[in-house]
């Protein structure tokens, strides 16, 4: 029998509910969808393209191809998780809005809801798609508040999972979100989170005090990380090593709104990566992931330099005239390597002439 055969055998909608449900496991070309589906190359074309219209699969270039990835509603990036995965997490979501409004008399924070489910997987080892983001922890499925989550359809081990959402409501109650993200970082002892937390928390709040040392932790942390984001870090740490010596933000306040700006920047590209690596070791295909997060990394990479690049230049034009001597004994050995190396490279001197 034909592939024409086999088609006209098939309603409209047959086609693209199958087309959907090809696509539910990641994305794929024509030719991938035409032979998962049984159906020639000139018709998925034309049904991936209504589709289109319709607003459920969205056509994206990748590696000089035309790919299709469904539009998954109600998960972060479009990214897929399962149809179990999908209602265990309506199960917890549900109940936990419920639970939390019943002992505290409030709707419960998103942020509190994602360390609950991030603690709940852990514990009860319910292998849900949890990766950690821009606060930590969280669900790829989408926590919208107002949204009603009822399901029928309740885990196999929904007693457990009630248990376990009401003991933490009960023994959280009285914490604050900040104390949670911060807790459970301590708990699984991620020491880059722990110092994006504490800096972040400090910028905030406009405490300068500390910055050098904070700044030179995260840096640590991220080095000791692994390098997908070590080289921008590097570059937000020499120029607040910089600015710290030249007492530049107690002389100019308003480069504190900078600084915390770039920071923000940064910190959203780097877990934009921390997000990549969750889902590589949730078992997620890396040819998919980078079609899922692609394109967002590298905007957000982009965003994070720009905003570097703006910093430094506000730096570099609070230099003096003359070149600095530096004492070892005056600030950290790191810093002299940053301030020595400036004075070895051109970023001193512009068109022959000292900045």
């Amino acid at each position: 029998m034909t592939d024409a055969n086999i088609n006209e055998r098939k309603t409209p909608e047959e086609i693209k509910a199958k087309i959907l449900g090809a696509l539910n496991d990641g994305p794929l070309n024509a030719q991938e969808i035409s032979k998962a589906i049984n159906s020639n190359w000139s018709t998925v074309k034309n049904y991936a393209d209504e589709l289109i219209r319709e607003g459920k699969v969205r056509e994206t270039i990748f590696g000089g191809n035309i790919i299709y990835q469904k539009l998954i509603e109600d998960t972060y990036y479009n990214i897929p998780i399962t149809d179990k995965q999908r209602n265990t997490l309506k199960f917890i979501f549900s109940n936990a809005i419920r639970i939390h409004r019943e002992i505290k008399e409030e709707p419960i924070k998103r942020t509190a809801l994602a360390k609950l489910t991030a603690e709940l997987n852990s514990e009860l080892d319910l292998k849900l798609p949890v990766v950690w983001y821009l606060y930590g922890p969280m669900p790829l499925m989408i926590m919208d508040l107002q949204k009603d989550y009822s399901t029928t359809k309740n885990p196999e081990n929904s007693d457990k999972i009630l248990k376990f959402i009401r003991g933490w409501i009960e023994s959280k109650k009285h914490a604050h979100i900040g104390e949670l993200k911060v807790e459970y970082y301590q708990k699984v002892n991620n020491g880059l989170y722990i110092a994006k937390e504490t800096l972040y928390a400090n910028l905030k709040k406009g405490y300068f005090t500390d910055i050098l040392k904070l700044t030179r932790d995260f840096y640590s942390k991220c080095l000791a990380y692994n390098d997908h984001f070590c080289e921008l870090t590097e570059d937000f740490y020499d120029i607040i090593s910089g600015l710290n010596y030249l007492k530049a933000i107690e002389k100019n306040p308003k480069i504190k709104n900078q600084i915390f700006v770039t920071f923000d920047s940064l910190w959203k590209y780097v877990a934009s990566k921390m997000l990549y690596d969750s889902l590589l070791s949730l078992g997620y295909a890396k040819e998919g992931i980078n079609n899922y997060l692609g394109s967002a990394i590298e905007t957000k990479k982009c965003l994070a330099i720009e905003s570097i690049k703006d910093l430094d230049e506000e730096y570099i034009s609070m230099l003096p005239d003359e070149m600095i001597c530096i004492k070892e004994d005056e600030i950290g050995e790191k810093i002299s390597k940053t301030m020595q190396g400036l004075a070895e490279s051109e970023t001193w001197r512009r068109d022959g002439q000292l900045l």
